[in-house]
């Protein structure tokens, strides 16, 4: 009888110890991951920085030659069909001109807004990475079923609260620059 006791105690000490050490594997392989999706993340963000950079110089310095080029294109236009004359033709020009500057400053806003949505959502990643690890270990640690079903919910939960405060961050964000690109628009464009 002692003897089918400590077989059964050594058992359940065995198998205590070998989930210990499954569990510590499964959490070094979890933060591995976790440090993999972060440097992943990190790359990306600055490749988007960068290219993001690039493209608001190119709209910089694409603004001056397309207000140029529409000036003398009106310019021709208006000379050509006789549209309009005089002082009337140099104001059209500088009109259009100025029209297309606007719409460029609209395109660099809109720009700005794209690489501030991706910046949310890289960070949404890694952050969702580093829970879901956090979140893992705990899984891990369970004892019982109960305790399993109540990880996995509280995981869940986690991961819906975040999506959705992310979706709101950056549905703001796009609310907040169709709103710049408009006012920028209305604001300064000619009427029609």
């Amino acid at each position: 009888m002692a003897q089918n006791r400590q077989a059964e105690k050594d058992m359940a000490e065995t198998g205590h110890e070998t989930t210990r050490r499954v569990a510590g594997h499964a959490a070094q392989t979890a933060r591995t991951m976790s440090d993999a999706a972060e440097r992943t993340a990190r790359t990306g963000a600055d490749v988007l920085q960068r290219n993001s950079e690039q493209m608001r110089q190119t709209f910089e310095m694409g603004s001056d030659t397309a207000a140029r080029m529409a000036e003398r294109a009106f310019g021709q236009f208006a000379r050509a069909f006789g549209v309009v004359t005089g002082n009337g033709a140099q104001q059209a020009t500088q009109q259009s001109a100025h029209n297309v500057e606007v719409i460029l400053h609209s395109n660099a806003i809109i720009a700005d807004g794209v690489q501030t949505i991706a910046r949310e959502w890289m960070t949404f990643v890694q952050n969702r990475a580093e829970r879901n690890m956090e979140r893992f270990e705990a899984l891990a640690n369970c004892r019982s079923v109960q305790d399993c079903i109540a990880a996995q919910t509280d995981l869940l939960r986690d991961s819906i609260e975040h999506l959705l405060q992310t979706t709101k961050r950056v549905a703001e964000v796009s609310t907040r620059m169709a709103d710049q690109a408009v006012h920028a628009g209305e604001s300064t464009l000619a009427p029609r």
